[in-house]
């Protein structure tokens, strides 16, 4: 998959190699199946935006990439990310970069269908790739394994650390990587204050733009809401309140606590493409109280904020 970047910074896969069909159907799922009735993968469609415009596509996931993820589930095991989004690049191009003869001779001979490289496009802000990892190294080898698919990444990096060997500046460089492991739940707490959806800044945001999960991200508010009238949009992360820096939610609900209702409150903003903005807030407490949500054993739960 190749999908462009998101406007609105929602989730985009990613690291997928996927099953095309000619003249498969495009206006509903299901799955791919072979003549002794085996699943080979699932025909699912894919939402990503173009534009201000939603779009969808239909493609099938290969059936090994659903075993793996329900077993993990099942067995309640962590799904370890290199945190890093590749590209296939062709053994020509690469050689073009100064990849040795010897290399593409090996990456020839481990996967004769397949003549490519997987060059680094983008790293997850705050994650350790981000510290060694740079855009446009080739992925050499992983634990002294040579890969070069998706699938072969993602099985290599199933570990907490893994040594990564990558070709930059027309030189092998070798890198002791720690992963990081995923449980899927993200955004487990969200604040609701003058009208505004706040929460934690989603993983997203991080992976596409290079944008770090620190502040407090407004992810959605309300028309004719505080929010909404004083221009609060979705997709600014708040870092300042009245002057004082604000690193998460604990930090932004000590900042406003106590505050009475109809008192002003001076917010710096910054968006996602570092566009800072300073504004004030005027509360309505009656009409929008402030509360949260938090996802507990039995569900989201709602709980005052005084």
């Amino acid at each position: 998959v190749a999908f462009p970047l998101s406007r609105t910074l929602q989730f985009r896969d990613a690291n997928l190699e996927t099953v095309s069909l000619v003249n498969g159907p495009g206006t509903f799922d299901g799955v791919i199946a072979g003549r002794n009735g085996e699943v080979l993968a699932l025909w699912s469609s894919f939402a990503f935006e173009t534009g201000r415009n939603l779009e969808q596509r239909n493609m099938g996931v290969p059936v090994a990439e659903v075993v793996d993820m329900v077993a993990r589930v099942r067995e309640g095991k962590p799904l370890y990310s290199a945190e890093a989004e590749w590209a296939a690049l062709s053994l020509a191009a690469a050689r073009r970069l100064g990849l040795p003869d010897e290399w593409v001779r090996r990456f020839e001979e481990h996967s004769p269908a397949h003549r490519q490289v997987l060059s680094v496009v983008r790293v997850v802000a705050g994650s350790p790739a981000a510290r060694l990892l740079r855009p446009g190294d080739l992925l050499l080898d992983i634990d002294g394994q040579v890969v070069n698919r998706y699938r072969e990444v993602d099985q290599a990096t199933q570990a907490a650390h893994v040594r990564v060997k990558v070709w930059r500046a027309r030189r092998e460089v070798t890198l002791d990587l720690d992963t990081v492991a995923l449980d899927g739940r993200d955004i487990d707490r969200v604040l609701i204050w003058a009208g505004a959806t706040l929460q934690a800044p989603h993983r997203a945001m991080a992976a596409q733009r290079g944008i770090p999960r620190d502040g407090v991200f407004v992810s959605y508010f309300l028309y004719g809401s505080p929010a909404s009238r004083h221009k609060l949009f979705a997709g600014r992360r708040i870092t300042e309140v009245d002057g004082t820096p604000v690193a998460d939610l604990d930090a932004f609900i000590a900042a406003v606590k106590g505050r009475p209702d109809r008192s002003s409150v001076r917010l710096k903003t910054v968006s996602w493409n570092d566009s800072v903005e300073v504004l004030t807030v005027k509360l309505d407490e009656h009409y929008w109280p402030t509360y949260e949500l938090r996802r507990t054993a039995d569900g989201w739960q709602r709980q005052p904020v005084e």
